[in-house]
């Protein structure tokens, strides 16, 4: 008897909302990339450890962690549902040619590319684009991706890994604040309330060291969850972020924010990843040359 016929289709949906929790990181994305309520994606998740007789996440105060059945799991629902995603997605033909699916770290998506995007389809009409915005770990040999963005040293063994641009932290805030706290120096910094970025807790005291100020007494502390939300709050004034430039080289050329004392330090780059079979993809052929076109603008 087939498989497919031997499982029940509670437990397919059960199956589904896993794989969706795992691969988005909370109920709550899982749930609105499926379009049911958190507390569905959880009832599901109970009846497939009730099915399995054991526990597959461990629950803590507001957040989730996958246990090793969890990990064991997941790895055979990535591999079962990125080959039904790929079977079942009409790519013959033509299409093949038009399609890309890519998955690309948020803080690239919202800060570069969302800016930059319409260009690149007036230009190439011919290409229909479905980017998934997430810094989730990806599993491009298991997932229906055709490429991803993500940060790192470019070590995926497998994949290949073309280098977009190296990242340096800084700090930005603008002019005009610059100019009111007369802000030409690191330990003038303190003197700006400062923005962090709740993931990342250790960036500004890390900075600061790097710069050689100590002991700081900081005005005023803002906190919010990404690198991109603690610029924006910098462009609007009210107070210094860490920028990753050159994230914001469009706003430094328009004015908007400026980096307050000349000082930066690495951290990392972004890389576009891909398995090897997809190198002869002619959409991402074309996706890749203008990559390195508009980046080349950046200098």
């Amino acid at each position: 008897m087939p498989a497919a016929t031997r499982m029940r289709p509670a437990l397919l949906l059960s199956l589904q909302a896993f794989d969706a929790a795992v691969r988005l990181g909370s109920f709550k994305d899982a749930a609105e990339a499926l379009h049911i309520t958190p507390s569905a994606i959880s009832h599901r998740i109970r009846n497939l450890e009730k099915a399995m007789g054991d526990t597959l996440f461990s629950r803590a105060h507001r957040t989730v962690e996958v246990t090793p059945t969890g990990r064991r799991l997941a790895i055979a629902t990535g591999r079962a549902f990125g080959e039904l995603m790929r079977a079942t997605t009409p790519l013959a033909g033509s299409e093949a040619s038009r399609r890309l699916r890519l998955s690309i770290s948020s803080t690239f998506v919202t800060a570069w590319l969302i800016p930059r995007i319409a260009g690149f389809m007036a230009n190439h009409p011919e290409i229909e684009l479905s980017i998934e915005n997430s810094n989730r770990l990806l599993d491009l040999e298991n997932e229906p991706f055709d490429a991803g963005i993500r940060a790192g040293d470019g070590n995926w063994p497998g994949l290949v890994a073309q280098h977009l641009m190296d990242l340096h932290v800084t700090p930005v805030a603008t002019p005009a604040l610059v100019r009111q706290l007369r802000l030409r120096q690191p330990s003038d910094i303190a003197r700006a309330p400062m923005i962090h970025v709740v993931s990342f807790p250790l960036a500004w005291p890390m900075w600061l060291r790097q710069a050689g100020v100590s002991a700081a007494k900081v005005k005023q502390a803002i906190w919010v969850d990404s690198f991109e939300s603690a610029l924006q709050l910098a462009e609007s004034g009210a107070g210094v972020a860490l920028g990753l430039a050159p994230l914001f080289a469009e706003r430094e050329r328009l004015g908007t924010v400026c980096r307050p004392v000349p000082m930066s330090h690495p951290t990392g780059g972004y890389w576009l990843v891909h398995r090897t079979q997809e190198t002869g993809n002619p959409a991402l052929r074309v996706f890749k040359r203008w990559l390195r076109s508009e980046l080349s603008k950046d200098g």
